[in-house]
This record gives C-alpha cells, sequence and structure tokens, in this order.
C-alpha cells in the first residue's frame, strides 16, 4: 500500500448546485426568525417527518424534491447530481427511528413511496445509481449515496422485517467487494462493464465508501449481517490507516472539503467501536474529536458544509452537527461526561434552533407543484445555516437541501434514546431535556421551575451535574447538593418509584465568544441554551442579539 491516500478525479459532484428560478433581491429579510425551539427534541422530530412526506415531485416519478429554496421565495427542484436514493434512504433511516423512539405515527404511503424511490435508484444492480432527468432513466453509478442506500435498506430491514431489503444489502455489499479494495480503489472499468453505465466517483475514499461505516453496523446490528460488520470493519481499517490519523489532525486534502463525509465517516467509526467495544478505534475517533474536528466546528457545535478557500465561510449543514452529536453521545459513554456536555450544548445552541419553524418570511410565488403550499410543506427543514441564523452574512437566499432533514432528524432520534439510559440496575440522566421511558420521568430545569425526576422502577439514578452548575447553589429535596455528588454525578439511591424528586439546578447565565475564520461571535448562554448572540446584521437570526 502507498504512504498516501489513492485520489481520484474531482467529481462532478463537489460543486453540484442547480440555482433556482429568478428571485426579487431586493427584499430585505427581516431580523429574526419566530418558533425557535431549543427544548423539545420530540416537537422537532415530529415538525420534520411531516415535511419528509411532503416532498415528492409528480415530475419525477413521486420521488423527493433535493433543492428549496425558502427565502426570499419559497421554491422546490430537482437534482441531476443525487439519486433518489440520496433522499429517499435518509428519510427511511429518519421516519422509522422517528416511529421506533418517540411512537410517531407515520403514513405508510409515505414509507411506500419512499421505498419505490430507494429501489428505482438500485434497479440497475445492488449499486445506487443518479438519474439526470426528471421521470429519467438512470445514468451513473454513484459512489457517494451506497451511504445512503444502507440507511435505507438498514431501516427497512429492522423496522419492517424486509427481506427484499435485507437481500439488496448483502448484493450491495458484495458488488463493494467485487469492485473496490483498499489497494486498488474502484475498478470504474469493470462496473461499467457490469452496469452499462460509468460511475460517478469522489475526490477521497471518505467522501466516497468511506461514508458507509455507520449504516453497515446499523445493518449488522439489526440483522446480524456478517458481511455488514466485516466491510464495516474494513472500511474502518482503510480510514484509521490512511486518513484519520493517530494525531487527530485535520487535512481537508487528505479527508475532502465535503465536511458532512468527514463528520458521518467518523460518527460511523464510533458507532462500530461502540458495537464491538473496540477501545482503539475508540481512541482514534476521539483523537480526532478532540483535536482535528475543532478546525471545522465551533463552540457551539455549527460546522462549515465545505473548507475550502473558495466556499462560504459562514455556511454550515446540519447533518454535521448531528454526526458531532452522535459522535459526542458514544464517547461520553466511555471518556466522561464532558461529551455529554458537548452533546447538549450543541442541541440547544444549534441544531434545534437551526430547524425552519417559521416561514411567514417567505413570499409564495405562482408556479405549479415546486411552488405550492411550501409555508406548510416545508416547516421542519434543517438546512445550510449559519451559527447565528438561517441566512449566512453576505449571502442572499436561503437554500437547503431535502435530504439535511433526513440526517438531522435520524440525530435527534439517537439523542432521544441517549437522554436517559438504563442498565444494571441504575438509570443515567446523560442531559437534562424533558423525557419519559420505561424507568423514569424526567422534567427538564429548562422547560420549568427545577429539575424533577420521577422513579417509575426501583433502582439508582445517576445525574450529570454540568461543568458551569454552582454546587453551592444546588438542593435535593432542600438538602444540599453536595453530600449526593460523587464523580461528576448526583447519585440518587433507589429513592421511592413514584415519588418527585425536585433538584434545584440554577442555569448558570455567562458569556461565550464563538470563533469563526473571519468573525468572533459574541453569545449568552443560559445553562447549555443560547439566549442571545451576535448576527452580524445578517437577518433571520435565531436569537436575539447581545447588545
Amino acid at each position: 500500500m502507498s504512504d498516501e491516500p489513492l485520489r481520484k478525479p474531482p467529481s462532478p459532484t463537489a460543486h453540484a448546485f442547480i440555482p433556482g428560478p429568478p428571485f426579487d433581491e431586493s427584499r430585505n429579510p427581516p431580523a429574526r426568525v419566530a418558533s425557535v425551539n431549543t427544548t423539545s427534541i420530540p416537537a422537532a422530530v415530529e415538525s420534520a417527518c411531516r415535511a419528509m412526506g411532503n416532498v415528492f415531485n409528480p415530475a419525477d416519478s413521486g420521488y423527493p424534491y433535493m433543492y428549496t429554496r425558502i427565502w426570499p421565495d419559497g421554491w422546490l427542484g430537482f437534482s441531476p447530481y443525487h439519486g433518489a436514493i440520496q433522499l429517499a434512504g435518509r428519510h427511511l433511516d429518519a421516519l422509522l427511528a422517528a416511529e421506533d423512539v418517540l411512537g410517531i405515527e407515520l403514513d405508510e404511503d409515505v414509507i411506500a413511496r419512499h421505498t419505490e424511490a430507494s429501489f428505482f435508484s438500485l434497479s440497475a444492480g445492488p449499486l445506487p445509481c443518479n438519474h439526470s432527468t426528471p421521470g429519467g432513466p438512470l445514468t451513473s453509478v454513484d459512489e457517494h449515496s451506497i451511504r445512503e442506500a444502507v440507511h435505507g435498506l438498514h431501516a427497512l430491514a429492522r423496522y419492517r422485517a424486509s427481506d427484499r431489503a435485507l437481500e439488496a444489502a448483502e448484493s450491495l455489499i458484495a458488488d463493494v467487494r467485487s469492485f473496490w479494495s483498499a489497494e486498488s480503489d474502484w475498478d470504474q472499468t469493470a462496473v461499467r462493464a457490469a452496469y452499462g453505465l460509468p460511475m460517478t466517483a469522489r475526490p477521497t475514499f471518505v467522501e466516497g465508501v468511506g461514508r458507509a461505516i455507520g449504516p453497515l453496523t446499523k445493518l449488522h446490528q439489526a440483522t446480524g449481517s456478517g458481511a455488514a460488520l466485516e466491510m464495516a470493519q474494513d472500511l474502518a481499517a482503510h480510514a484509521t490507516d490512511q486518513f484519520f490519523l493517530a494525531d487527530g489532525s485535520y487535512d481537508a486534502d487528505r479527508l475532502g472539503a465535503h465536511t458532512h463525509s468527514t463528520t458521518c465517516t467518523l460518527s460511523g467509526m464510533a458507532l462500530l467501536a461502540r458495537v464491538t467495544d473496540d477501545l482503539g478505534l475508540l481512541e482514534r475517533v476521539r483523537a480526532f474529536y478532540d483535536h482535528g474536528l475543532r478546525v471545522i466546528r465551533d463552540e457551539v457545535g455549527w460546522v462549515r458544509e465545505r473548507h475550502h478557500p473558495s466556499f462560504h465561510p459562514e455556511q454550515g449543514e446540519m447533518n454535521n452537527v448531528g454526526d458531532v452529536i452522535e459522535t459526542a453521545l458514544i464517547l461520553g459513554r466511555y471518556f466522561g461526561d464532558a461529551y455529554f456536555e458537548d452533546a447538549e450544548r450543541y442541541l440547544r445552541s444549534q441544531l434545534l434552533p437551526s430547524q425552519v419553524r417559521d416561514l411567514s418570511f417567505m413570499e409564495e410565488a405562482p408556479g405549479g407543484d415546486e411552488r405550492r403550499d411550501l409555508r406548510t410543506r416545508l416547516l421542519g427543514l434543517f438546512g445550510f445555516n449559519a451559527v447565528y441564523g438561517h441566512l449566512p452574512l453576505g449571502k442572499n437566499q436561503v437554500t437547503p437541501s431535502i435530504d439535511i432533514v433526513g440526517g438531522a432528524t435520524a440525530s435527534l432520534c439517537a439523542a432521544q434514546r441517549a437522554v436517559a439510559t438504563t442498565s444494571g440496575g441504575v438509570t443515567r440522566v446523560n442531559m437534562l431535556f424533558d423525557v419519559e421511558s420505561d424507568a423514569v420521568r424526567i422534567e427538564s430545569p429548562y422547560t420549568g421551575d427545577a429539575l424533577r425526576i420521577t422513579p417509575k422502577i426501583a433502582g439508582d439514578i445517576a445525574v450529570r451535574v454540568p461543568s458551569w452548575a454552582d454546587v453551592g447553589a444546588m438542593a435535593i429535596d432542600d438538602q444540599a447538593a453536595g453530600q449526593f455528588i460523587a464523580d461528576g454525578r448526583i447519585w440518587l439511591r433507589r429513592p421511592p418509584v413514584g415519588r418527585p424528586v425536585e433538584v434545584r439546578l440554577p442555569l448558570a447565565v455567562r458569556d461565550l465568544t464563538i470563533h469563526h475564520q473571519d468573525h468572533d461571535i459574541e453569545a449568552r448562554m443560559r445553562g447549555d441554551a443560547v439566549v442571545a448572540m451576535d448576527d452580524l446584521g445578517a437577518g433571520l437570526a435565531y436569537f436575539p442579539p447581545l447588545s
């Protein structure tokens, strides 16, 4: 094997974007948006699920749209660079997880339509393919969408017991084995001979098949697939050998400028390490999280969309934020509560607030389905946001992509699972959100005047104490909190079942400087939530300005 990662020619999808129709550039955005959410994961997921059921394009055989615009006007559009499975695979993964985690009732017609879109993209062979015209035939094999294909197939196999999906996933893995290796990369000539289509390969392994580590691990968890686990481990070995190095460094040339590929490969390796209890792989993930990730993410969890000199430095991507949260939740299980604190801060300060929950500012333009009822249909989206709001400084339009709502929602479901976990007779409260499980009911200090914990089963409860908390100002049922704290957790030893325990936990107010490439941005925090933030005058901000 060479000392340097194998390189590929630039991908035609590297800067894929189709401009929407002309718009009125003279409009000035309102300073702020309404209905910003910093407290409720279920509310965010419910809204996102509605959006994922309202994005089917009748001009494209009913497959999902890719592009959208919400400022200054509303629009939905087709992408010739992203296959139907890019949308449908992520949406199936998110929708079916939401049903499982939160009991959200799904419209089975929506699941059927996303399933149909997925299998259309797989109809030329086991590997996913793109189509370049609405309603047109498949035109290229797409390496980038292997991740999304396995996500969708895993979800159908796990939550709908689909034999067809499992067989398709196993066939996809076999074709990766046939046409790709760590030593020689893709045999694109052989792919073209087998599929009768050219292959669209990404510039780096991380931007391509490396992205599939996480969904392959999920497929193994759901079905016991040995082939999926073996492939995930082989991809992770190549990732740590050539890309995620022991020093934890970030290099956009090595990893690729598309930062979502970096973050989703990282979260995939974290999941694989947890499932296999691979401490060496976990340490490699931790090294990058602690060091390299800081190059592309800020203090409240915002992550830039691309790391390239020609790309807008204030434009982030909420998929990436979700990946970082998922990684932090896994690292917290092994390496301590600081990672859970990161996850809660990133949820409250970035991922939840960034959701589109107000479209009163969006102009409705005449047209066909791509313009129809968008103030309702597009509520719940996630997109390419600035840290302070929907509109990055210097841009004159807000253009989320429909696939991002799937990735962000799946991460919210992972966070909901991790709020409070029970095993070995101990319920561990990792984040301070409202939640109810079989073991405990938690009422958050962010939505009430105290943290209240009501045990539903016998056992101990261990509550994470945030680093900003003033232990001297805390009380447990009017008793000094210090006597209950060990190793950074409040320990409630076998509290009576059914009786609430009240934890007085004042949410500390403090100022925070957020460091970006071209700006320092000042924010005020209350606990782990932002209550004010400078917006650089961009408009469509989430929070009131600090001043």
